[in-house]
């Protein structure tokens, strides 16, 4: 089924490749009758959703990736690199147009002879409507487009408050509606973009304050809305980087500043959501030095009644002006709390491979690891932040061959990187370490394969007997058949460990003690004679 909050976006690209494709062009007549054959021939599979992004395989001659992006058409790709808008982009647009049922009256549209007429602009001639259509775009400032997002808030979503399970299906309606207000500029809607989310971001914590919502009712019915937000905010921000700013922007960003100069003071049941919303604006859209330290000198005044979210805030600043020791004194003065927070200077200071001032935050990462994760109650969260913290450290561990601080990470985020340990020393041919990582799991020979197995023969066969003595005794302890049989088959493998040792007098004293001690459990002496071990025991 077609998501509906794609409705309006896909209706909007549609106009704008109206626009775009030069509808007297033969070669690009071609390439949309050959769009629409890749189609109705059901060469599009594997459509994904992801925000703005609709990415299919397209199969052509070789199969291809596309990706189309309903906000900016200029974004889309595909990977036959062709010029313009090729024959699997347009392949998978009829396929998203087909579910809304409008491909028929695109195709008519499309075909329609265009009227020959005067073209005025290129006279310098305008139309006195396009004269003032232009004015009033020139004029838009940031207070109206504030009146705006106020306005459609208000008749949208404070309508619905006091019903919080409305409020995610609203949402949707309120952002389609706000969108037709975009400027057409596309980095002056990219900024659009940004303030309206921050605005409604806002406003959204104004709403659960006011209707009192509880942690239970936001994570039920609209956090993820908040998250929705701030993902669109970065992304945003990330296209945002590829212009260079107009002096014209200096005017909103500093009205955007002002807005959001109380977003740390967002109540604790939404502070994560709000010291990340800060931390990306000031990261990626307040890059000016100056501003930072203005911002950051008028925080201090007021740190003495500042609460934990406004601290990171400080530290935040005080890290992006590459004041590090002042801010890795205030990291030391926090408690554990405040690892989850560091990942994102981590993986700031990594994807940019500023190698360096790693060197000094990293120590301070890893010592609070092992306590931030046992204070975690959610084995799937704590595997999650395992993973992302592995990922960010890794660039750097790899480029500084520092292969001893990854491995003090997978130390001190047991159980959590077990498989990636494991991994980690088994590569290395760390195989002693590597088998006490299993010991210590309580993992037996069991989970071991026929390769590793033979390369542990190969490396030392004195580990691999100590496994499978364990491993015998965990199988005998069950006290059921099944594990008998096994323990049995292992016994067998052992026997021949010791045979290739020239030293099967020991095993033959293992097997007879084992026999005494679990002389009471017939089925086990049953399955020893059927798997002919019973005459060992003389």
């Amino acid at each position: 089924m077609f998501p509906e909050k794609y409705f309006e976006p896909l209706n909007y690209f549609a106009e704008n490749l109206q626009d775009i494709l030069d509808k007297d062009n033969p070669n690009i007549q071609k390439v949309v009758e050959k769009g629409l054959m890749l189609y109705r021939q059901s060469f599009v599979s594997q459509v994904k959703f992801s925000n703005e992004y609709i990415q299919a395989v397209v199969q052509d001659v070789t199969p291809v990736k596309v990706t189309l992006d309903l906000d900016y058409i200029s974004n889309s790709n595909c990977t036959c690199h062709a010029d313009g808008f090729c024959r699997h982009q347009l392949a998978l647009f009829f396929y998203l147009l087909a579910q809304v049922g409008k491909v028929s009256s695109w195709l008519d549209t499309f075909r329609k002879p265009v009227s020959k007429s005067i073209d005025f602009n290129s006279l310098g001639i305008k139309r006195a409507s396009d004269l003032l259509k232009e004015t009033t775009e020139k004029e838009q400032s940031y207070q109206e487009w504030m009146k705006n997002l106020h306005t459609q808030f208000q008749l949208i979503m404070e309508a619905n408050s006091e019903k919080p399970y409305m409020i995610a299906e609203m949402y949707y309606v309120y952002m389609r509606k706000i969108k037709l207000n975009s400027p057409r500029q596309t980095e002056w809607k990219l900024l659009y973009s940004v303030v309206s989310q921050v605005y409604t971001f806002n406003q959204l914590f104004l709403l659960s304050e006011k209707q009192d919502h509880s942690a239970q009712t936001i994570n039920r019915y609209y956090r993820h809305i908040l998250h929705d937000l701030i993902s669109g905010i970065q992304n945003d921000l990330n296209k945002l980087s590829n212009f260079t700013f107009p002096f014209a922007f200096d005017d909103y960003l500093k009205h955007l500043r002002v807005d959001v100069e109380n977003l740390l003071s967002i109540q604790p049941v939404l502070e994560f959501e709000s010291i990340q919303l800060f931390r990306i604006l000031w990261t990626n859209l307040f890059t000016n030095k100056s501003m930072r330290q203005e911002e950051l000198e008028k925080r201090l005044t007021q740190e003495s009644s500042s609460s934990f979210s406004e601290k990171i805030g400080i530290i935040h600043l005080l890290f992006l002006l590459q004041e590090d020791s002042e801010a890795m004194n205030r990291i030391q003065s926090h408690s554990t709390n405040i690892t989850s927070y560091m990942l994102y200077w981590i993986d700031y200071l990594s994807s940019r491979r500023l190698w360096r001032r790693m060197d000094d935050y990293i120590p301070l990462f890893i010592q609070e690891l092992k306590n931030y994760l046992a204070e975690i109650d959610d084995d799937d969260f704590c595997h999650e932040f395992t993973n992302m913290v592995i990922k960010s450290i890794s660039p750097y561990c790899k480029a500084e061959n520092k292969e001893d601080i990854l491995e003090k990470v997978f130390i001190q985020t047991l159980p959590y990187s077990f498989r990636r340990y494991d991994d980690f020393l088994y590569t290395k041919n760390q195989l002693d370490k590597w088998i006490d990582l299993y010991t210590l799991a309580g993992y037996g020979i069991d989970y071991l394969g026929k390769d590793q197995l033979k390369t542990l023969q190969e490396y030392d066969s004195t580990l691999l007997i100590s496994l499978y003595h364990r491993s015998i005794q965990d199988h005998i302890d069950e006290k059921n058949r099944e594990h008998y049989r096994k323990a049995v088959r292992q016994l067998k493998k052992l026997r021949t460990l010791y045979k290739k040792q020239k030293n099967q007098q020991e095993f033959e004293q293992f097997l007879f003690i084992l026999l005494d001690r679990t002389k009471r459990l017939r089925a086990f002496h049953e399955e020893c004679r059927k798997g002919k071990l019973i005459h060992a025991e003389n």
